[in-house]
Order: C-alpha cells, then structure tokens, then sequence
C-alpha cells in the first residue's frame, strides 16, 4: 500500500485582481480540508515587509508590520515541505511580485481570476468610502496603488507564465463563476490536476480560522476594521451578488472612468483564454 503522505501535494497559485472574487475562491478551495493556504503573502510583504513596496493609506504608520516577510522568505514558505496535503495553494495579486519574478516559487501551477473593470473600481469605491474616519481618508487608488491598475502586472504575468514558463492558459472570469460555478469549478479542477466534487460548491463560513490558513495577524485586524473581506470569509458559496446586474459605470467620477478603460484592454486580452462555460 502506497504511503500518501510521501506524494507531494499539488501547488496552485490563483492570480486575481483586488475585489475579484478571489477570496471567495480561497474559500472554496479550503473547503477541501487538505490544502495549505497561503493568503495574500506576497501582498504582505509588498504592504507590510522590510522590502515594502507601497505606502499605508490613511494615516497609519507608514512602518514594517512585518519584519520576516521579505519576498524571498515568501518564496521559501512556499516551496517548503507540506507531507500529507493534498494542495498547497496561494491566493496572490500579480501586481505584489511585479518585477519580482525571480521570487516566483517553483514548481507551482499559475492560474488565474480575471473580473471586468467595471466591476473591481466601483468596488474599490465603495470599500474607500467605509473605511472608518478615524483611520484618515482613504482614496480607491490607495488600496489598489499599483502602477498598472492590477491589471497591466496580472497580465504581463500571464505573458510571462505561458510564454516562459510555458505553462498552459488557464484563466477563469469571475462573472462566469458565479453564474456557472459547477462547470467551471469542474473544467478548472480538471485543468490543475485537483479532483472535484460537489462539495467544492458550498462550504462553511470563516475556513481562514476554521482550516488555520497562512494569513498574517495584522491582515486579520485590518479587516476587523475595513471589513474588506468580511463578505468573503463569511461565504458559503458563490453567490450571484452584483455580478450578474448588467456593467454600468456611467456615475461614476472621471477618475474611476478613466482607470476602467485604462485597465479594460488587459482585462479583454485576459478573457479571450478564459474557461467557457
């Protein structure tokens, strides 16, 4: 009888944009039970480590939160023995390892989570507006400060994963999760070698506490604050929400217009590799 323990898990890494529904997909593949989740650790170390990258909005100190996380411990955690799992598996954002691919871990499947512009700013939007006052004002660019909007760094990624790496495309739109997650949990699962069964289609709410993910303290207390991932962690499936309701950005301010179709050209580029229902 073979020893399970002894095969080495699977390693995923899920590539999204901010308010993408990638935490949400976190949730999902928790659900599993067997896989070790890293959230958003390359983030951390761009926001928070001793090689940060971006400044803190509001008026929190601009210091270290994070003094172990530089990029290269970040690629070490990933890369290290997990016996037993069945998955290791990463929800990243591709603009937090732009310029970084030298820390890109081995030996991982790079996937990734694509949502329409339309959608993601008007998000950011609503997110900079809860924030609450005594934590200063917060700009939508503030929580999503990369240079190419996420979207530019998410797809020179993918060019570099499929023409580098020579991995295949493997590109999964939010809306289309939402609206046919059977089908598309099932194609995605069979694209990363990662068996599916119905039981990746609902799950208990807070897996980040319940499955003891790889989430820094000082993430956990952000979002007891902002609540930016409240609505993830506390999913129980994929729900329809604001992704099935027809794109319209039209009220929305100069600023947000402009970087929905800044970002737009990426996004199309993006969603002509996706997964089809």
């Amino acid at each position: 009888m073979s020893d399970s323990s002894k095969i080495p898990p699977l390693r995923v890494i899920a590539w999204g944009v901010p308010r993408s529904l990638s935490s949400v997909f976190t949730q999902c593949i928790s659900s599993k039970g067997n896989v070790e989740i890293f959230f958003e650790s390359f983030c951390t170390a761009a926001h928070g480590g001793p090689e940060k990258i971006f400044k803190t909005p509001g008026n929190l100190p601009d210091d270290v939160r994070e003094p172990l996380m530089t990029f290269q411990y970040v690629k070490d955690l990933l890369e290290a023995n997990y016996p037993g799992r069945d998955m290791v598996f990463l929800k990243g954002m591709a603009y937090a390892i732009a310029d970084r691919y030298d820390k890109l871990p081995e030996g991982f499947l790079h996937t990734f989570l694509i949502r329409h512009p339309g959608r993601v700013f008007p998000s950011l939007v609503r997110l900079a507006a809860s924030i609450p006052p005594f934590l200063g004002e917060v700009d939508f660019n503030q929580i999503n400060p990369s240079p190419g909007k996420s979207y530019k760094e998410q797809w020179d990624l993918f060019q570099y994963v499929t023409n580098e790496l020579k991995q295949p495309a493997i590109v999964i739109d939010a809306d289309d999760l939402i609206a046919n997650p059977a089908s598309i949990m099932k194609q995605y699962c069979d694209k990363i070698g990662f068996k599916f069964t119905d039981d990746l289609l609902t799950w208990e709410p807070d897996l980040v506490t319940k499955h003891k993910w790889n989430i820094t303290q000082n993430l956990l207390m952000a979002n007891q604050f902002v609540g930016h991932y409240r609505r993830a962690f506390g999913s129980t499936s994929f729900e329809g929400g604001d992704s099935l309701q027809e794109i319209n950005y039209d009220n929305e301010n100069d600023d947000v217009k402009a970087s929905i179709e800044y970002c737009l050209p990426f996004y199309e580029k993006l969603l002509k590799n996706k997964i089809n229902p």
